[in-house]
């Protein structure tokens, strides 16, 4: 998300909706996936059918509220407050790349901080919404068993292929399984001037290639479509990495960032591939200020 495009509330409101209408088929998929479906196989109530959106609603309304409690404190006017920023679409993304196993609670409270945070800090680099993700992983796995696997997958053996990968049957974040879509709202947003479309791509290039690599060396070739369509990784090369103010915005730094970022998702990838993508993009965004500047000699 190129810098030149938030120069005015209207700028910034196109990227919100275009991003939003990117999200959107994810969203819907996520809510079949970890609500409607376990609701018809009878493993989840009524209630918990809804608890998929419910994730996603809430992201995007902390962020708004981040927003208007700025725009109070600040005696701003409130018109047009959920368009001033990108936090509520940061607030919907931290709910897509999440387990649906995560305390309802525990999100709110972490999502709402961070944000804040960051609105307060305003020129803030690292990437709230890969950093809000980790501190939800982390606390949720010191307070039991992380798993992005839902009630129904947990209690089944599931070999999947490629067809189960495309069609959102992989395990993943709330919204962030289904490749086909997935891929679709990246079309989308490649047709955007705003969207830095080198970082998801050159990032996921690396990527892919170093994990074909290593599972060409390591002969598990059962591996290769969950190690790159499982745990939202591409997901956050696709929608989070480009995050204007915590990704390279000069042409050579971009094309830096993404194969850094390629790179180290890779080597985090091989200790802990839950968090892999998300520890990465914490890592890469600290350093884009950096790439800039050198790139820009």
């Amino acid at each position: 998300m190129s810098n030149e495009y938030l120069r005015d509330r209207n700028s910034l409101k196109r990227i919100i909706l275009y991003i939003f209408i990117g999200l959107l088929p994810l969203i819907l998929a996520g809510f079949y996936k970890n609500g409607l479906k376990l609701y018809l196989l009878g493993e989840i109530t009524l209630k918990g059918m809804f608890k998929p959106l419910f994730f996603d609603v809430v992201g995007f309304l902390i962020g708004f509220i981040v927003n208007l409690i700025y725009d109070l404190i600040k005696k701003d006017k409130i018109n047009g407050t959920m368009f001033k920023s990108f936090h509520p679409i940061y607030g919907l993304l931290i709910a897509s790349i999440i387990s649906i196993n995560t305390n309802i609670l525990l999100f709110m409270s972490v999502t709402f901080i961070c944000l804040f945070v960051d609105k307060l800090i305003n020129k803030s680099r690292v990437n709230i919404v890969a950093l809000s993700a980790l501190i939800i992983f982390i606390i949720t796995k010191l307070l039991g068993d992380f798993s992005y696997l839902n009630i129904y997958e947990k209690t089944h053996t599931l070999n999947l292929g490629f067809l189960d990968y495309l069609f959102g049957r992989g395990p993943g974040g709330i919204n962030t399984c289904h490749i086909l879509l997935l891929f679709i709202g990246f079309i989308i947003l490649l047709k955007q001037k705003f969207y830095k479309r080198e970082i998801p791509i050159y990032s996921m290039v690396i990527f892919t290639g170093c994990t074909l690599i290593y599972t060409f060396f390591t002969k598990d070739i059962n591996s290769i479509l969950n190690n790159i369509f499982s745990n939202g990784i591409l997901f956050s090369f696709i929608f989070i990495a480009p995050i204007s103010v915590a990704s390279s915005y000069t042409n050579k730094g971009k094309i830096v960032f993404s194969i850094l970022l390629g790179l180290i998702t890779f080597g985090l990838f091989l200790i802990y591939p839950e968090v892999c993508s998300i520890a990465s993009i914490i890592i890469v965004s600290l350093l884009n200020s950096i790439v800039d500047k050198i790139c820009e000699k």
